[in-house]
């Protein structure tokens, strides 16, 4: 019964973390066409475009890292629940592994170019 269980852990920690990776994907994209939308706005002042864009990543637990020659970089770390159910799945032990792997693991960077308002993961 107690491998069964894993077994089910391990089917749904895949699907997740499938879906998890789509639903990034998404948002990333919704990011860049806010950014885009911006960026291309002529009615704005560049000190208000660069206020919606910072407030823009605030919003979404995005930390600013530095802006330097044009380009914001941010960064966030993410938990995955697929990844999580996935260490589960080895019987237990591995979420204790994956939740130190979390607190120690470099945060997700993006840089944001400010002139087109392309988004890219580093």
């Amino acid at each position: 019964m107690t491998l069964l269980f894993l077994l089910i852990a391990a089917a749904g920690g895949v699907v997740v973390l499938l879906y998890e990776k789509r639903l990034k994907e998404e948002n990333i994209a919704k990011l860049q066409a806010y950014v885009t939308k911006v960026v291309h706005d002529d009615k704005l002042l560049e000190r208000e475009k660069m206020t919606r864009i910072i407030d823009l990543f605030s919003e979404n637990r995005y930390k600013i890292e530095e802006l330097k020659e044009g380009t914001l970089f941010v960064s966030r770390r993410e938990f995955s629940v697929g990844a999580a159910l996935l260490w589960f799945a080895l019987g237990g032990v591995g979420l204790l592994v994956y939740l130190i792997y979390y607190f120690l693991k470099e945060p997700e960077t993006l840089r944001v170019y400010l002139d087109t308002g392309h988004i890219y993961a580093q």
